[in-house]
């Protein structure tokens, strides 16, 4: 087993692809599987993030090409997601590496500033699978995200390598009603407003689903939805959307089959986001760059 220095005991979930699933209930603490907590590494070799190539290797300041020790090589399904996930959180943040032998420099453990070891928060949230089959904090980690279902494990990986091949469901067709011959030709007007509803939370991440409705006239043909996250949460997974954050400003954008939204008619966009703060909803929605006020 390899030493280890910091475990944050995490659960969530990744990237950025359509797929609907039925509500859950909010849970009442984190998904199940302890992790042991021992006290963070005494390194004096503090670096920083300068480049990630993927989930689990790193560029670090000293021109060091780094590969994190305990994690598998990414595949097919979820390589994007891992990669944005490592972006997300390592950054041009300073990390402290243990190399070990001195002679092997291209695989070491790394940990956050605060002494979380990375590895394990990736496999916690469902971000990768482990490598470490016999280091049982790895095994409680990867066993407790497939059970909640996080990242690779849920929709639409569902822990296969490649992405699933079924085409998405036909897209909705609305057939409006042949309008009265009239001397008056009255205006379609644009309207919307948003629901926003955590369903699934745990220690560092939850689900949420944000419910469209088109209160206006005028169908919707095509939509982008925007708002802003106010603390440090990060959008790991999306489903009904494809996605995208800058800083904290969240981007959805539709799907071919949830394009269409008539009048009265709603669609709901659900996603998986983590965090290290405290979890206040969102601000400022918009679709097509309308403001949608918050029901």
């Amino acid at each position: 087993m390899r030493p280890r220095s910091s475990v944050l005991t995490i659960a969530s979930t990744f990237l950025l692809i359509g797929c609907t699933g039925s509500p859950t209930p909010i849970a009442s603490g984190p998904p199940s599987g302890g992790h042991h907590l021992v006290a963070p590494p005494t390194l004096t070799n503090t670096l920083t993030v300068q480049g990630v190539e993927d989930g689990r290797t790193v560029l670090l300041s000293d021109g060091t090409r780094i590969r994190m020790a305990g994690l598998a090589a990414p595949e097919e399904c979820w390589a994007g997601a891992a990669t944005a996930f490592a972006k997300a959180f390592l950054l041009d943040k300073q990390v402290k590496v243990d190399p070990g032998d001195p002679a092997v420099v291209d695989e070491a453990p790394l940990w956050l500033d605060d002494g979380t070891e990375y590895a394990l928060f990736a496999v916690s949230q469902g971000v990768l699978r482990g490598d470490s089959p016999h280091d049982p904090a790895f095994v409680d980690a990867e066993s407790a995200a497939t059970k909640a279902g996080l990242g690779l494990w849920g929709a639409p990986c569902k822990g296969q390598a490649k992405p699933p091949t079924t085409p998405p469901p036909a897209p909705v067709v609305v057939t409006m009603p042949s309008p009265v011959p009239t001397t008056t030709t009255v205006p379609l007007v644009f309207g919307c407003a948003v629901n926003y509803r955590v369903t699934y939370r745990w220690n560092g991440g939850f689900n949420a689903d944000v419910t469209i409705t088109n209160t206006g006239t005028a169908p919707i043909s095509g939509w982008t939805l925007r708002w802003k996250f106010t603390r440090d949460q990060v959008m790991t997974d999306i489903w009904n959307a494809t996605g995208r954050q800058s800083g904290q400003e969240v981007t959805a954008t539709n799907v071919s089959y949830t394009a269409n939204i008539a009048p009265g008619a709603t669609q709901v966009v659900g996603f998986t986001a983590a965090h290290r703060m405290d979890n206040p909803a969102p601000t400022g929605f918009s679709l097509n760059d309308h403001p949608c006020p918050v029901r």
